[in-house]
């Protein structure tokens, strides 16, 4: 299996599960494409650099993935550009709630095999305080972060409820990709 993807959270939760593979990254323009539902965002994005690494590993199985987060006044939340940017994001969480889409694709071009599918999971936050919030931005830990923060790091002590998969969260849907080796019959 090659995973398109550099993603350390994603490489960490393959190798978790004893799933053999190697990562090459797809650099794809991840663009949204004119999709405003943030399921046909992720599932497309994911096809895309699926297809991207499948068009020169024919034979091996791909798996792309894409993940972005929904702001509870409807907006995408991308990775934070500033501090600023990042700690605006995070105010937004306080008694409300977020949810978090992620696409998944296998393919396997050889054996004309493709299955594409996306998990949404909501996080429901508590209150915290600025003083927090600051804490939390001198960590650094909300660089490079779509959302601005990681339910596995500092971020994840404000979150009071996870409604749905902990590891779709993290960056890879594992029971939607268990789902899919055992349909496609992929020997892990």
């Amino acid at each position: 299996m090659i995973l398109a993807s550099q993603s350390p959270q994603r490489k960490k939760i393959l190798k978790d599960l004893g799933i053999k593979f190697k990562a090459i990254p797809a650099h794809i323009d991840e663009h949204h494409c004119g999709f405003k539902a943030p399921h046909a965002i992720v599932k497309s994005i994911a096809q895309r650099k699926a297809l991207a690494i499948s068009n020169k590993y024919t034979n091996d199985w791909i798996i792309g993935c894409d993940t972005i987060v929904v702001l509870s006044n409807g907006e995408i939340s991308v990775k934070p550009k500033n501090r600023e940017d990042a700690k605006k994001t995070i105010k937004l969480y306080r008694n409300s709630y977020c949810d978090v889409y992620s696409g998944l694709a296998v393919i396997n071009k050889s054996k004309k095999k493709k299955y594409v599918g996306y998990e949404k999971t909501r996080l429901v936050f508590s209150d915290f305080t600025d003083t927090q919030i600051e804490k939390y931005l001198d960590s650094g830990e909300w660089k490079d972060r779509s959302g601005s923060m990681t339910i596995e790091g500092g971020g994840g002590k404000w979150i009071k409820k996870v409604e749905g998969c902990y590891w779709n969260v993290v960056g890879l849907p594992i029971d939607l990709l268990k789902k899919i080796i055992k349909e496609a019959k992929i020997e892990i």
